[in-house]
């Protein structure tokens, strides 16, 4: 069963910050999500993620993939702080959510020996940094249009929570949704000596009142490509926080913690039963 959910940004430098006194903050704000999870005891991670054309590129670009292990590789790209591990991917929960999404219409492609970049990295190293878990990652296409809809990934969740349900042991499931709401890079509305920007600082800010709100089925609606595109270049990312959602509404949680502050592109956050 599922029996928790968190939702946190994975910033590249965010482990490194973390690490140095300037940067208690933000250590703060993942341990905050970390503590609702280890209250759950949670047996295994359910990771919703992006690729940031690192694991896959466009002559093979997944719209849904989900990795089966036996481990994933990550981070294959530079995430100061991080050390790229082999993560134990629990190949039976992975293999059932396979099984039980294609026949369903969802028809992700299927990775054996699965490598993933920050969008992995990040939320692990804060929430479970000793690797006690095993996960089952579900990459999700929010970085090249066309993206699959907000309504198709908020499904995609609900799906796996069945799937989660019908799975014959008794796993408790902890769900974690990996990204941003608004966050540009590489492009021209990002200021000169800056690496991103923040396009829609409201965007954001209204993406967390609805969830503090519980306002879901408002999310999805408003969720539009082209507010995503608006957003930023990869503000598709809030699709990943649809898909928890999505599982989070089925398992019947409820909202545990939330931590946005004005004019960031972010938000924590942390669901329970």
């Amino acid at each position: 069963m599922i029996v928790a959910a968190a939702g946190v940004p994975h910033t590249p430098v965010f482990p490194q910050l973390a690490a140095r006194p300037e940067g208690t903050g933000i250590a703060a704000r993942y341990a905050a999500v970390r503590r609702v999870l280890d209250d759950e005891r949670p047996d295994v991670l359910c990771v919703f993620h992006c690729d940031h054309i690192n694991a896959f590129f466009l002559d093979h670009w997944p719209t849904f993939a989900i990795t089966t292990g036996p481990t994933l590789i990550c981070p294959i790209d530079d995430v100061p702080g991080v050390p790229q591990t082999a993560v134990h991917v629990h190949s039976g929960l992975a293999t059932h959510l396979y099984q039980y999404l294609v026949p369903r219409d969802f028809d992700p492609s299927l990775v054996v020996n699965g490598v993933a970049d920050h969008g992995v990295a990040v939320p692990l190293h804060f929430l479970d940094s000793s690797a006690r878990r095993p996960i089952a990652p579900i990459h999700i296409n929010d970085m090249v249009a066309p993206f699959p809809s907000a309504a198709r990934c908020f499904a995609l969740g609900r799906a796996v929570a069945d799937a989660v349900a019908a799975w014959p042991p008794d796993l408790r499931v902890g769900v974690i949704a990996s990204g941003s709401f608004s966050l540009d890079v590489g492009s021209r509305r990002v200021p000169p000596g800056h690496s991103y920007a923040i396009p829609r600082p409201d965007w954001a800010g209204e993406v967390a009142a609805m969830l503090r709100a519980g306002s879901i089925e408002d999310l999805v609606h408003k969720s539009t490509p082209a507010i995503l595109d608006d957003a930023g270049t990869v503000a598709g990312e809030l699709l990943s926080w649809l898909a928890a959602l999505g599982a989070v509404t089925a398992a019947g949680l409820t909202l545990a913690h939330l931590d946005y502050e004005d004019g960031e592109g972010h938000a924590f956050a942390a669901w329970a039963r």
